[in-house]
């Protein structure tokens, strides 16, 4: 079970990356982002612990 704040937004990750939304849906694209999940009917997010593994192994 997840808490809301274990979610990340794709404005909060652009952010956080200093990116724009747009190089997010790229970085997804080609693969170097892990892919949203779910959390509602029109709600997708991605997983804080996720991103944080992905920043580990881009760095």
């Amino acid at each position: 079970m997840y808490f809301e704040s274990e979610f990340i937004t794709q404005d909060q990750l652009a952010n956080r990356l200093g990116i724009s939304k747009v190089t997010v849906w790229r970085m997804i694209k080609d693969g170097r982002l892990p892919k949203m999940i779910t959390i509602g009917a029109r709600s997708k997010r991605w997983v804080s612990a996720d991103i944080n593994d992905c920043e580990l192994t881009a760095g």
